[in-house]
């Protein structure tokens, strides 16, 4: 094998000498076999024989001859006395290296992006100013540009691979940063953007903020590591697959991950996360993720997210989320969450929670919350809440056990009702408006001598609490309950109220109390500023269901009223009176 091995590697090493003007290719290769004693195979769609060229070779070797006659297109194999001629390999990478310097100081520049938009290949030049960039295929002339956030972008083109090492000067520029700029750097810059992209892709990311290119799809397994490699942050993908995580400018289709999906433009359609979604633009379409959807920008669809979710501006669409669902600007939609609604700037819509719903803005729509509501600015919308419902302005409704409203033009229901001011109703068993004025009053009525009620809210609507005794030894009475009534005042002094009651009776068993419904008509005079006295008829519904008083309790019908009979032994009515005087305290 050795004399072989030595005779095969004498072939291209023996010299020879070349001297043609305009002669065929065959010709010369004839010419160089026949000085070197060895024969050429070669395929003759490879080599055109009948091609005319021009060549002289003094004492060169057969090697050198042939990489001049074909400008290195071929390789060659030796086999015996035969030099075969091949295609040449095929190298498709090479790697371009070269030092970023800064054009005033002519100091090293570090963490400047080297990009190519052509093969969307790009690296960072390191603390010493030295960069190392791949390119995947000898695609000359290649077009390299540098970027970095103070600098202006300079481009350099490299029309071979002996150009491959550079030093390049970039010069500093004052740059007006474009909105546009600063909202696709926000993503990045949340907590779970610093926490899944390296430092390394951020800062390429805000020296290339402009440059953004579509194609059809994206694979990835974490960010920078995919299809697009550290270029993925610049692209729009119609469909992007990422195994456990992933970072693009933006999708225009289908996202889906097995982690996290990270976009720096807007998202449309639909974006698929295991973890967590993060847009810095706006969302068109449906965003679902285990944990929690981030959009920095709008939402026009439908967010879902096992935890949180969170708009930064505007919702049009459908918010649910197990735990907080947060809307930054205003919305337009339904809010579902497990725990906690926020809208920040108002809109109209429906929040609904297990726990909290909360509104600053004027608001039209439905609010219901196992806990409570709170409405913070004009809000015309129904609140329902298990707990507590507050508002500033509402027009509308409050139904809760607690209920508060600064300015209050609507209905309150509930045992509590608070306001500040108040042009509607509060119904419930205790009605506090700070701004008006309410009653206590001391009366008689033919049901008890002695009566003491408490009048609150406005003189549209207001309620009553009330309870009254009496009564000698053989007739005594004890009477409370409750009722709402009206004020009317045609005239600066008089006037006149109506009010509908219901009373118990204590007849000495409060297991078998009897019922008085009154319908109550007075007229009022103001005495004073703070007093006025009134009288009127009441027209009384007695119901004893069966109840019979105890020894030394007055019995009703009360004798000497005109009855009215209402077909029942057990229910019976009359005509009879009351007279009293109240005394007003708060706004007059």
């Amino acid at each position: 094998m050795l004399p072989c091995g030595c005779f095969a590697q004498q072939i291209l090493q023996k010299p020879v000498e070349i001297s043609v003007k305009g002669q065929p290719v065959s010709a010369v290769l004839k010419s160089v076999s026949e000085q070197g004693k060895f024969y050429f195979s070669y395929n003759s769609n490879l080599i055109a024989g009948d091609s005319l060229v021009t060549l002289h070779a003094a004492r060169q070797t057969v090697k050198q001859v042939l990489d001049q006659l074909f400008q290195n297109r071929f390789q060659y194999k030796e086999k015996g006395d035969y030099l075969i001629i091949l295609p040449a390999a095929k190298d498709k990478s090479f790697h371009i290296s070269g030092l970023i310097l800064d054009g005033e100081t002519g100091q090293p520049v570090d963490y400047a992006s080297v990009y190519s938009r052509q093969l969307l290949v790009s690296t960072l030049s390191e603390d010493d100013g030295g960069f190392r960039l791949r390119i995947r295929e000898r695609a000359f002339p290649v077009y390299l540009t540098v970027s970095k956030v103070g600098y202006g972008d300079t481009t350099m083109v490299i029309n071979n691979a002996d150009e491959s090492a550079r030093t390049l000067h970039i010069h500093p520029k004052a740059v007006d940063l474009d909105p546009l700029i600063v909202r696709y750097s926000e993503g990045e810059s949340t907590w779970l953007g610093r926490l899944f992209l390296s430092q390394r892709l951020r800062a390429q990311s805000r020296n290339i903020g402009r440059f953004f290119v579509a194609l059809p799809y994206q694979a990835s397994l974490t960010p920078g590591l995919g299809t697009h490699g550290r270029m993925s942050g610049q692209v729009v993908n119609k469909f992007s697959l990422n195994l456990a995580g992933g970072y693009t400018a933006g999708v225009n289709g289908v996202e889906i991950a097995g982690g996290f999906n990270i976009s720096k433009e807007d998202v449309r359609y639909v974006q698929l996360a295991g973890a967590f979604n993060v847009v810095s633009g706006h969302v068109h379409g449906v965003q679902m993720a285990g944990f929690s959807n981030n959009v920095l920008d709008s939402l026009s669809g439908v967010q879902i997210s096992g935890v949180s979710s969170m708009v930064r501006k505007r919702v049009d669409g459908v918010q649910m989320s197990g735990f907080l669902s947060r809307t930054g600007g205003g919305m337009h939609g339904t809010q579902i969450s497990g725990a906690i609604n926020l809208i920040r700037n108002g809109g109209s819509g429906a929040q609904i929670a297990g726990g909290y719903n909360q509104v600053r803005g004027s608001y039209r729509g439905v609010q219901i919350a196992g806990a409570a509501n709170y409405a913070g600015d004009s809000v015309f919308v129904t609140q329902i809440s298990a707990g507590l419902n507050i508002a500033k302005n509402i027009r509308g409704v409050q139904i809760a056990p607690v209920n508060y409203a600064k300015r209050m033009r609507g209905v309150q229901i509930g045992i509590v009702n608070i306001a500040d001011s108040s042009s509607g109703a509060s119904i419930g068993f205790l009605n506090i408006v700070k701004k008006s004025t309410s009653n206590i009053s001391v009366y008689a009525t033919d049901v008890a001598p002695l009566n003491v009620a408490w009048k609150m809210g406005t003189h549209q609507f207001y309620s009553v609490l009330m309870a009254g005794t009496g009564g000698s030894s053989n007739s005594r009475v004890r009477t409370f309950g409750a009722g709402f009534g009206k004020e009317f005042f045609p005239f600066k002094k008089t006037g006149f109220f109506v009010e509908i009651l219901s009373q118990n009776l204590y007849q000495g068993d409060w297991d078998a109390m009897s019922s008085v419904y009154r319908l109550q008509i007075a007229a009022t005079y103001k005495l004073a500023k703070r007093f006025l006295i009134f009288a009127g008829p009441a027209y009384t519904i007695y119901d004893h269901a069966g109840a019979e008083p105890k020894k030394g309790y007055k019995s009703f019908p009360v004798a000497g009223y005109p009855k009215i009979g209402l077909g029942s032994e057990k229910v019976t009515s009359w005509i009879g009176w009351q007279a009293g005087i109240s005394w007003r305290y708060g706004r007059l």
